[in-house]
């Protein structure tokens, strides 16, 4: 290690240890909102891979009227099957139904107790090769003799992920006011060590030394900061990860979830995430308080 070297780590560590507990502080408001950051962007990781699965899945509902004619449903059902849009025509009686919704609320007598099989619809669930082309059947098939209503599962699917995005923008809002707070105080332990230090850099500007070689001491102590801040924020991301996503991963298999992969794309946005507040704030304050 060459004498600027070995000046930069012994003035970073000086700096550490005279601001433990500012440092502590920064170290842990950096790790809350990088923590929170990282499991915004994996949410949004997880509501692309479930909106994947479940929207080319996706099936329109076509709900019977009671008393539809055997033949008005043999016309519908064959119309159904000659669209270019559809993919796959599946007829769910009134029994089948009543049978599906049972199985639902196997563990919900008062529900079950509620329906009776000449409440539930007949329909037919209609699978398209492109989901995204309901409007054809809807407006085809809408006004269509002995038709009650055409549903679509994609918006219930929609209020779901309206949910989860919503999750996703409370969790981005409130990692934002916490980096806010992360700023704020690097920005203080930052000018405290500058004051404390002011003469020795009054001395090392007399005898030649750049504005840039000044500061960089201050600025690593920051960025040190934000960087032991994110790596324990991804610390807590793989913890939650092992813990409890793979806990819904053995409970609920239908659902494909973040996993390893979409953890380690995250940790260098943290990392450059909290390495940049740092530096910026870091530099900011020397500017304001160092006339050098």
């Amino acid at each position: 290690m060459g004498p600027r070297a070995s000046y930069l780590a012994g003035e970073v560590g000086t700096g550490l240890r005279r601001n433990t507990l500012m440092i502590v502080a920064t170290i842990v408001t950096v790790t809350v909102s990088l923590s929170l950051l990282g499991a915004a962007l994996l949410v949004q990781k997880q509501v692309n891979l479930a909106r994947d699965l479940f929207f080319a899945q996706v099936e329109v509902s076509v709900f019977l009227q009671d008393g539809i004619s055997e033949s008005a449903r043999m016309s519908l059902q064959n119309d159904l099957h000659d669209s270019a849009v559809v993919e796959e025509v599946l007829y769910e009686s009134k029994e089948d139904a009543y049978e599906h919704f049972q199985r639902i609320f196997a563990d919900d007598p008062v529900m079950q107790d509620s329906v009776t099989p000449d409440i539930m619809p007949a329909s037919f669930r209609v699978k398209l090769a492109d989901p995204e082309q309901y409007d054809v059947i809807a407006s085809q098939f809408a006004g269509y003799p002995g038709v009650h209503e055409v549903v679509d599962q994609r918006e219930v699917l929609e209020k779901f992920f309206s949910v989860m995005e919503a999750l996703r923008n409370g969790a981005l809002v409130v990692a934002l006011l916490q980096l806010g707070a992360a700023v704020a105080l690097i920005f203080n332990t930052i000018r405290m060590t500058a004051f404390a230090r002011r003469e020795q850099t009054g001395i090392m500007k007399l005898v030649g030394a750049t504005n840039w070689y000044i500061r960089l001491p201050f600025v690593l102590e920051g960025v040190v900061a934000g960087v032991l801040g994110a790596t324990l924020a991804s610390v807590l991301l793989y913890l939650g990860l092992r813990t409890l996503v793979e806990g819904l991963r053995q409970q609920i298999f239908f659902v494909p979830f973040v996993g390893t992969g979409d953890f380690w794309s995250v940790v260098p946005i943290l990392l450059v995430v909290g390495a940049g507040i740092a530096a910026i704030a870091s530099f900011v304050s020397l500017r304001r308080f160092l006339a050098v």
